[in-house]
């Protein structure tokens, strides 16, 4: 117990000074010198695990120094040093874990210091263009935090977070400040319906800086001189869309006709108010919408001409009967002229069947592989003089019979389940022929 109460010690010796660190190590050796020179055959042992637990403190202590993550490898140390007297190859066996410990949290770490140098660089150089701390360095400081109380992947994440956000903001915001300049010269002044949507987006923009979002911000306001350039083109595109949506809306029949038209009655307000892009963006979705309904519809009254291909892979049983349902909720939205949703489903189901009947045939396989394997072993086992009586051969039957009963009805799990208990069976008949 005093060799114990002595190794416990050691850190606050250490701590204090030379004369404490001399009285402590006279009191301890009265119990420490008995166990090193009593003559049971581990002397050697004793004195390489000594040796050992030294160099390994000395070795920790090093990668300790400049931070507080050592715990673990100094808590097995400690064992080392309370098993290690009695035990020296359970004690050499903790060292070795004490130090491979150490190796790689100080591996971490080091790891962790060179993302944070890199991070704190590109926040610093972030912060010269933009000329002022924003979010990185709020993110980095967190990151810093995390760093202190000993949270290594918390802050490497951080670190890394700061790092992305830092090089996003550099590498935009001089080409999103000079993109909203030659924006504002653009619009410049001009008035009336057609540059709303326009200003709002650069308006936008303007926000988008406020939030240190410059990539965001150049993405939206880049095209705005070219479009007020072409501001007579951007009309002419929209009459265009807008007729080219009431040619597919006049030949439509279908139950969503009413929204359609009444967006493409938002469009031609919108026209004439003078904002293009508006009228635009409502006519193609007007035309979009038609043309995906319409595509949906071909392929949903295909794909129910042949209904009967689709039933007759839905397994029987209680395995095919949500399969059932959601065919024929599938029709059901057919009929009620819900195209998109059917065909949604109809897609769904499909995919699932096919994936279903891959597994099925996977373990049809293996059934007939196992049968087969079975049969062979059955003709050596009569031969031998296991008859059918034998307790391993009905069970090796009546697993073989259930898997192909799961299999039959599509319940595949349980037919592999089955396939797996029908071979551990044949292991055992295996072993006495």
């Amino acid at each position: 117990m005093t060799t114990i109460g002595f190794t416990i010690a050691i850190p606050i010796v250490l701590a204090s000074n030379l004369a404490s660190l001399l009285i402590m190590s006279i009191a301890a050796s009265f119990t420490t010198i008995p166990i090193l020179f009593s003559k049971d055959g581990l002397e050697q042992e004793r004195q390489d695990f000594s040796e050992q637990l030294k160099d390994a403190e000395r070795h920790i202590l090093g990668l300790q120094s400049g931070n507080t993550l050592m715990q673990q490898p100094n808590s097995l140390l400690k064992m080392a040093r309370e098993q290690g007297w009695k035990n020296p190859e359970r004690g050499t066996e903790l060292i070795s874990e004490a130090k491979k410990e150490a190796t790689r949290i100080a591996s971490f770490v080091s790891d962790v210091e060179e993302i944070r140098e890199q991070s704190e660089i590109s926040v610093n150089k972030a912060e010269k263009v933009t000329g002022f701390q924003g979010r990185p360095r709020k993110i980095f400081e967190d990151a810093l935090t995390e760093l202190e109380n000993g949270s290594l992947r918390a802050s490497e994440s951080r670190f890394r977070e700061a790092k992305s956000e830092a090089e996003m903001i550099e590498s935009n915001w001089q080409n999103a400040v000079k993109a909203i300049d030659e924006a504002e010269k653009a619009i410049s002044d001009t008035q009336g319906h057609l540059v709303q949507g326009l200003r709002s987006t650069l308006n936008e923009a303007k926000k988008s800086m406020e939030n240190e979002d410059p990539q965001y911000a150049l993405a939206i306001v880049s095209e705005i001189p070219s479009q007020m350039d072409d501001v007579e083109g951007l009309i002419l595109q929209a009459r265009k869309s807008l007729e080219e949506a009431k040619s597919e809306a006049s030949a439509y029949d279908s139950g969503s006709i009413g929204d359609l038209n009444k967006r493409l009655e938002d469009a031609n307000e919108a026209l004439d108010s003078g904002n293009a892009s508006l009228a635009i963006g409502l006519s193609e979705g007007v035309t979009r919408s038609i043309r995906k309904e319409s595509e949906a519809k071909t392929t949903v009254q295909r794909s129910l001409r042949q209904v009967k291909r689709i039933e007759d892979r839905i397994p029987d049983g209680d395995s095919g009967s949500e399969w059932s349902r959601r065919l024929d909720e599938a029709k059901l939205s057919a009929d009620a002229g819900k195209w998109i949703e059917a065909a949604e489903s109809l897609s769904a189901l499909a995919e699932e069947l096919d994936d279903f009947h891959s597994r099925l045939e996977e373990a049809r396989e293996m059934l007939e592989f196992l049968d087969g394997d079975w049969r062979k072993l059955r003709k050596r086992l009569e031969s031998s003089g296991y008859g059918a009586d034998n307790k391993d051969r009905i069970s090796t039957e009546g697993y073989l019979a259930a898997a192909e009963r799961a299999l039959s009805e599509g319940q595949i799990d349980d037919c592999l389940e089955s396939l797996g208990e029908a071979d551990s069976s044949m292991e055992v008949l295996r072993r006495l022929v």
